[in-house]
């Protein structure tokens, strides 16, 4: 009945408390047809056919479907008779996120030409840093109670009014203008690292000279940090950063010394070849702490000896190597339904699929650390480039910058902000490419966090593969293996702490 009169009142202006008392009071549904036949002649199906399918539907959403009924009369309708409203926001986000993700290119080029002129002027382009994410631009709320899925234009509409109110042209059709930002960040990433490759002799130099401490920055990575701010202040994205800007960044990663003048000529800096022979390359030591033979990585071409007191440069070469095709990757991933483990069929030639595990038998635990840390800073770079606010907490971050605070007891690697919250990610790094099934292991604080952030979606894991090969280097945002997401997506194959999983194409 309440279907009946629903649909009565949606399909015609005449329906009345006269009707609903009729209706309430028919006694067979032959009444119910004259009824709704005089009351509501213009229906989209006989009143016999109505009736039936108000029988056989259960909601009110049913029966609107069937109808093809328009979403925002028939909401409208339900709040005048006191009933619950239909909206489906996770819709409005999926179909939004499709949207902006089509035109994410036409979108970056129009908030960087309008951004670097800004920049050109000397003018504050910090806004810029937030907006290149498109995390800001949201879905419409009034949508909701208008639309089951929002519409093409109405998305245009909102972001061509976003892009107003940064002040940038809002022609989404429009040829980009100005240089593709990959090779502009690319080549700016390129600069910064090799300005530092000539600072950090002659820091150490002109600090020796004047016998004076460099700032505790320069101890640690100074190739990490000094990419990660280029990174992160966003003008790298704008314009070819002059010697001078890249100078600046280097003194807000890592600090500067007194009294030096900010220049990488040595002339300036008043040092003699003598002065510049005397700077002392980063330490090699053997890397191990048990007296046995020295072990290294290599990362990409080049090698480098592992052990505690060489996480700083294991840091910076591995920061190095992180590049456009690597930072591009959108991480998304379809996971497949993990039944359980797999096992060779009887009769058939099938192999078992190969499982590649994040933590390698052969190695020792300095590799392994070094590949976790080459990782950390591989999925650091990926999510500065997503994130205006990133924080380092694990106890890598504890040694490579000194942070006091950063712990691996927190059970999760980053803290990010993300629209009134903060998402926290534990990385994982595989040394070999992503295979049918892919193996990690959570540490019992890992679970812990997985654990409390179950329901909340705020705990994710980003799956790091080919660690070490920067041109194969690929990353996949995983669910919490506790959550909802992530219910059937992964195996627990040892007392609850190792995990399978197997990732399918990126989405």
């Amino acid at each position: 009945m309440r279907l009946l009169r629903l649909l009565a009142c949606v399909t015609t202006a005449d329906w009345d408390e006269e009707a609903e008392h009729l209706l309430a009071r028919a006694a067979n549904e032959t009444e119910l047809q004259a009824i709704i036949g005089r009351y509501a002649p213009d229906l989209p199906v006989p009143s016999a056919d109505l009736i039936a399918l108000a029988r056989s539907s259960t909601t009110p959403a049913e029966l609107r479907d069937e109808l093809h009924l328009e979403f925002q009369e028939f909401n409208a309708v339900l709040a005048a008779l006191g009933y619950s409203t239909y909206s489906y926001p996770d819709v409005h986000e999926q179909t939004f996120g499709d949207f902006l993700r089509a035109h994410a290119d036409a979108l970056l080029d129009r908030l960087r030409v309008h951004y670097a002129a800004v920049a050109d002027e000397g003018g504050d382009f910090s806004r810029y840093t937030a907006a290149r994410s498109l995390h800001d631009l949201r879905p419409d709320p009034d949508w909701l109670s208008r639309f089951m899925t929002p519409p093409p234009e109405a998305m245009r509409g909102r972001v061509r009014e976003w892009l107003r109110q940064h002040g940038a042209d809002d022609d989404l059709e429009r040829p980009g203008i100005l240089q593709p930002v990959d090779r502009l960040r690319e080549r700016n990433a390129s600069a910064a690292d090799a300005l530092v490759a000539r600072l950090i002799p002659l820091v150490e130099a002109w600090c020796r000279r004047q016998n004076v401490e460099p700032p505790t920055g320069w101890r640690g990575a100074v190739f990490l940090e000094s990419k990660s701010y280029v990174e992160r202040s966003g003008l790298g994205d704008l314009v070819t950063l002059s010697e001078d800007q890249l100078l600046d960044a280097v003194e807000r990663a890592v600090g500067w010394p007194d009294g030096m003048p900010k220049t990488a000529d040595p002339t300036r800096l008043s040092l003699t070849p003598k002065d510049l022979a005397h700077a002392t390359k980063r330490p090699q030591s053997s890397g191990t702490t048990n007296g046995t033979a020295t072990r290294t990585i290599t990362i990409g071409d080049d090698e480098v000896t592992v052990g505690r007191d060489q996480l700083s440069a294991i840091a910076d070469m591995a920061a190095r190597s992180v590049g456009e095709s690597f930072l591009v990757q959108s991480g998304r991933v379809r996971l497949e339904a993990v039944a359980g483990v797999p096992r060779p069929r009887t009769g058939t030639s099938s192999p078992k699929p190969r499982i590649v595990v994040a933590k390698m038998n052969q190695a020792n635990e300095d590799q392994r650390s070094a590949i976790g840390l080459v990782g950390e800073v591989a999925a650091r770079a990926w999510l500065q480039r997503r994130y205006p606010n990133v924080r380092w907490t694990s106890g890598y971050a504890a040694v490579v910058n000194g942070d006091r605070d950063a712990s691996d007891a927190l059970g999760y690697d980053f803290e990010v902000e993300w629209r009134g919250t903060t998402r926290l990610y534990e990385v994982k790094a595989l040394s070999e490419p992503t295979a049918e099934r892919v193996e990690f292991e959570l540490g019992p604080s890992e679970v812990d966090a997985a654990r409390r952030h179950a329901r909340d979606r705020r705990y994710r894991i980003l799956l790091i593969t080919s660690a070490l090969a920067p041109e194969d280097r690929g990353v996949f945002e995983l669910p919490n293996p506790f959550s909802a997401q992530g219910r059937d997506r992964f195996k627990i194959v040892s007392r609850g702490l190792r995990y399978q999983c197997s990732p399918l194409a990126r989405g």
